[in-house]
């Protein structure tokens, strides 16, 4: 089983996941930094300084750094390279290393659909993915496994999660409303006691699908989170085996990064989940968070189960 390390202090790595990292880092010379640089407006997304220590680390070693993602498939400043390359930019993150905003691709093959990785990834001599731990409408929440699954791939991919995940009826929708009271994007009405969904609309959740009581909807291809877990195990069967994962908890909202209004704070800060596992990360990210909380606070505030991605992830992985 994967170790994970926890740590309270946002500022320094804990002597066991340097211990880790220079076993894994060692012998490199340049390493991709995967994390989410924040939509503007965004008051919780990371700024430079949350993540420094971290890129001191690798600077201390004379390890180049890369800071990457890729451009976004919905109306924003961060839809296109250039776009995205000048809020990078703009919050500061020069400081730290090279940016890196891609849209190169290289196709994967994977159960229900052809992934567009995104190719600076899986050519990467060395990869850390750093992730800001948040909700997210569609997953249920967002951390290591929502970074690369989204993150990580074209716009036609993240696209193709969205509308391969998109609802269809099996059965005679039976009434009972709960698909309009949870679709996130308030594309379902109820007409005559019967939902009736406006797929153009859609975001392909499957939060409809997954907690439909009479089982009357189901995917299009697969659900969302298995999608997710598809693009993930895409990126991470074919990237370097030099890969580590850091969950920073802290300021965890309702909804992603993707969000100029990413909702109320649900959880308090935390600490830092450090591991050589998406999964494993992810996990123990949730499992410290529900103990603090004492709930479920992702499934409270967007009904979705958060533990789905991962599982999906994990049957996926090689």
């Amino acid at each position: 089983m994967n170790k994970t390390f926890f740590s309270q202090n946002f500022n320094e790595i804990p002597n066991e996941a340097i211990t880790e990292m220079d076993s894994i880092f060692s012998n490199g010379k340049k390493v991709l930094i995967k994390l989410h640089f924040g939509e503007p407006g965004n008051p919780y997304a990371f700024l430079p300084q949350d993540i420094k220590y971290i890129t001191d680390y690798f600077k201390k070693k004379n390890i180049a750094v890369t800071l990457f993602d890729t451009p976004v498939a919905y109306n924003s400043p961060r839809n296109t390279v250039e776009g995205y390359n000048k809020v990078a930019e703009e919050r500061g993150y020069a400081e730290l290393g090279n940016i890196l905003i891609s849209d190169e691709l290289k196709d994967i093959k994977m159960k229900d659909y052809t992934v567009q990785v995104a190719k600076p990834i899986v050519e990467a001599e060395m990869v850390l993915v750093i992730s800001r731990v948040k909700g997210h409408y569609c997953g249920g929440f967002g951390g290591a496994i929502k970074n690369l699954a989204m993150g990580g791939v074209t716009k036609k991919s993240k696209a193709d999660q969205h509308k391969l995940g998109a609802p269809k009826w099996i059965a005679e929708c039976q009434g009972c409303g709960l698909c309009a009271r949870e679709c996130p994007a308030k594309t379902i009405k109820m007409e005559n006691g019967k939902a009736n969904i406006n797929h153009d609309g859609c975001w392909g959740c499957s939060i409809c699908e997954i907690n439909c009581p009479h089982h009357c909807l189901a995917p299009e291809v697969a659900y969302f989170d298995d999608l997710m877990g598809q693009a993930t195990s895409a990126l991470i069967n074919n990237m370097s085996k030099k890969i580590y994962y850091i969950n920073i908890i802290k300021n965890v909202c309702e909804f992603c990064d993707c969000e100029s209004n990413p909702g109320k704070l649900i959880a308090p800060d935390i600490g830092v989940v450090y591991g050589s596992s998406a999964v494993a990360v992810d996990r123990e990210t949730l499992t410290l968070i529900n103990q603090k909380t004492g709930e479920d606070p992702f499934l409270f505030a967007n009904h979705k189960d958060p533990n789905l991605q991962i599982d999906y992830t994990e049957k996926y992985l090689e």
